[in-house]
């Protein structure tokens, strides 16, 4: 049995750490490389969909001489809250301890500077080339292809571009990705950001998933999950303003009209990715009016 404590990237404020994770009672999921053919990465894949998750086992959190338990959900799922002292910004430590197989699992929290840009941005065809809106390509690409062999969106460097023309011609340092993908895909999206040098974040993605059907239907759209997730970043970091970025793909524009309706002083301003193969215009253009007619600059690029 290979059991697994997996901690996901945790997030802090000038008060609070919030630290979360999984328990697997058995996750057989091993290190990808390049030469990796089909074979392997679909072993992969379905490895990550078929992770028995552990359920109410004790966790022991260990941060910055701190030690806290939690209890794990139905699900393997643990979080946590802990007040600290910290006052520089940066990435910290933190360790996980599983008293049942006597092991320690290293993570990091990432503790923010209230004032500095955030940017919040989606993955599948916004940084990560996905066909999320075609299905066979998409699932193509999830089931032969790993973190080596996936690719960025092309002209990446309008990405960067954008970002610090929104910035008034600063680099942000504070990314989080919010992201339809389940929480099965966490370490291939490590992997994938770490490989490409994409700036480094904390991802917020979906409940775990479980089984063939739920591979198949891996990162399909749930409006809920990506407005609730940037809402709890909004409220978690009040003095931050934050830069929103997707593609015309899915619900991004929705959403971050949304968004804009409800919080338009705390938005520098939206970045939308024009797919290739999608034709909406009109829709696109209607979003656009809705966003600029609160004062947010609305910039797309491909």
């Amino acid at each position: 049995m290979e059991s697994k404590i997996v901690g996901y990237r945790g997030i802090a404020n000038t008060d609070v750490i919030i630290i979360s994770g999984h328990a697997f009672e058995k996750h057989k999921v091993k290190e990808s490389f390049a030469h990796h053919g089909k074979r392997k990465n679909f072993r992969q894949a379905i490895r990550r969909f078929r992770a028995k998750p552990l359920t109410f086992t004790t966790i022991e959190i260990h941060v910055n001489g701190t030690t806290k338990r939690v209890r794990t959900n139905n699900q393997g799922y643990f979080t946590c809250e802990l007040s600290h002292d910290l006052k520089e910004p940066g990435w910290y430590p933190y360790e996980l301890y599983w008293k049942r197989n006597d092991r320690r699992y290293q993570g990091e929290f990432y503790l923010s500077n209230e004032h500095e840009t955030g940017v919040i941005s989606d993955i599948d065809d916004t940084l990560l080339v996905s066909h999320s809106t075609q299905l066979l390509r998409k699932l193509t690409l999830v089931l032969f292809r790993n973190a080596h062999t996936r690719k960025v969106i092309p002209f990446l460097a309008k990405w960067y571009h954008h970002l610090t023309e929104l910035n008034n011609q600063g680099n942000p340092n504070d990314y989080f990705y919010v992201s339809n993908s389940e929480w099965n895909l966490y370490d291939f999206l490590v992997d994938f950001f770490s490989l490409n040098e994409l700036p480094k974040g904390v991802f917020f993605l979906q409940s775990l998933k479980k089984g063939f059907r739920d591979l198949i239907v891996t990162g399909k759209s749930h409006r809920s999950h990506k407005f609730n997730s940037i809402e709890f970043l909004f409220r978690f970091y009040p003095n931050k303003k934050f830069i929103l970025v997707g593609d015309n793909g899915q619900k991004d524009m929705e959403i971050y009209s949304a968004l804009a309706d409800k919080y338009p002083n705390r938005i520098l301003g939206v970045m939308i990715r024009r797919l290739p193969y999608i034709r909406n215009e009109r829709r696109l253009k209607r979003y656009e009016n809705k966003i600029t007619t609160h004062g947010l600059p609305f910039i797309t690029f491909h």
